[in-house]
């Protein structure tokens, strides 16, 4: 769980109230910003576990406030961009700018419950460098008009996560039941998972919710040791840079000392 306020970044004050008590339904600390620079200087004070902005608003709208906060160092928290705008631009510039989720205002205030609890209880801080590298490579290659719901788009496939707790089970059935007992052998699992994740994922909405679809896979799938996979969540891009955990994720399960590039070591 990560600890610390969520700050809310919006310049109207109905929108503001509404989803300061959809943070309190959770028990934590809410603190309101109505302008972007008011915001910055709130992220310096107070180190927020989580931001929600809205993109338009007067001045800097939302994209300029999260890429002033990654350029000064201080995008350390998963921020969530709420727009009025089903419009496949926003996923682009909110990518780039620096966001990891979306929520097209006017729907239900449970799909902001939702996302709340996840960020905030999953272990994952942000979207993952390379699968923000690919979503948007992928939302830039979508022609504009073909795309004519985007909040649609965000939404949990369940194919996809079929398709890769089916394929997760399919492996664990071939290691002995010790396996995950040791670390080592959880960061080869959480390779490979997000390898087959990437595989079973279909353009830029599955890849936003590859943490939500590693996350679910892995409790879904019941494992003695499900419940403590999620400090690796935490430090993913630390794992991803690693040519082990890059290589672990491209072979079938298997006991750890059975890897060939670990027996042969790494050149």
């Amino acid at each position: 769980m990560r600890k610390g306020p969520i700050l809310l970044v919006d310049d109207e004050p109905v929108v503001l109230q509404v989803h300061a008590a959809a943070v309190k339904h959770f028990g934590f600390e809410t603190i309101i910003a109505d302008t972007a620079e008011q915001a910055i200087g709130y992220v310096r004070s107070y180190r927020p576990a989580m931001v929600i902005s809205d993109v338009q608003m007067p001045g800097d709208g939302g994209f300029d406030f999260v890429s002033n906060l990654d350029r000064a160092g201080l995008k350390t928290m998963p921020i969530v961009f709420l727009t009025g705008y089903n419009d496949i631009d926003i996923v682009r510039e909110g990518l780039r700018a620096g966001g990891d989720d979306f929520i097209i205002k006017g729907g239900s205030i449970e799909l902001l419950r939702n996302r709340i609890a996840f960020w905030m209880a999953s272990g994952f801080g942000e979207l993952p460098t390379e699968v923000r590298r690919r979503a948007r490579s992928e939302a830039n290659a979508e022609v504009g008009d073909a795309i004519e719901n985007v909040e649609h788009h965000l939404e949990i496939s369940q194919t996809t996560l079929n398709q890769v707790k089916e394929r997760m089970a399919a492996e664990l059935e071939n290691v002995p039941s010790s396996y995950g007992k040791r670390l080592v052998e959880r960061i080869c699992f959480l390779g490979r998972l997000s390898k087959i994740t990437l595989e079973e994922s279909r353009g830029f909405g599955d890849l936003i919710r590859f943490p939500d679809y590693v996350h679910m896979v892995n409790q879904s799938l019941d494992l003695p040791w499900s419940s403590e996979v999620w400090p690796l969540f935490k430090r993913f891009d630390d794992w991803s840079c690693d040519t082990r955990f890059v290589l672990a994720g491209m072979e079938p399960l298997k006991q750890f000392f059975e890897y060939e590039w670990y027996t042969e070591g790494l050149e």
